[in-house]
């Protein structure tokens, strides 16, 4: 079986994830593409690891990850839209606390996203949501990480 591709949605991706992804990856010999708008440096010389600056449109990332990857690889994403068309494609997608998506919990993302869109235009704000990344959310995510990943 082919070795799948991780690619890292990596304009929002918290900076402790995306070196543990490097981590993860270098252990394994599988190639990594940060995909962005903006350069993301991640401080790994390696071959297998690349990173795509992408045009200034909000989507721009999105598009480019989209197709550019392929059934069996890996995504690590936060954007819930994406992680929907990838699930359609067969790619894996997991994000940044520990949660790998699928039919289901999409499903259920996506009409709580489309509830707080429709709540906000309304100038309802819900309570404040915890935005923090420590090691709690950092555990969750390197054991979905691995989870998903191939033996070495």
């Amino acid at each position: 079986m082919e070795k799948p591709h991780i690619w890292v949605d990596a304009d929002s991706f918290p900076a402790a994830a995306r070196q543990q992804i490097l981590a993860e990856a270098a252990a394994r010999n599988l190639p990594v593409t940060f995909a962005a708008n903006r350069d993301i440096p991640f401080g790994v010389q390696n071959t297998r690891f690349s990173m795509e600056i992408c045009g200034s449109g909000d989507s721009a990332a999105d598009e480019y990850i989209v197709s550019h990857s392929a059934a069996g690889d890996i995504v690590a994403t936060r954007d819930i839209p994406l992680a929907k068309r990838l699930l359609d494609k067969q790619v894996t997608v997991i994000n940044d606390r520990g949660t790998q998506f699928n039919t289901k919990n999409i499903a259920e993302m996506l009409e709580q996203r489309e509830l707080s869109m429709q709540m906000a235009a309304l100038g309802i704000r819900p309570a404040a949501m915890r935005h923090s990344y420590g090691q709690k959310e950092l555990a969750a995510f390197s054991s979905c990480l691995r989870s998903v990943l191939p033996e070495n």
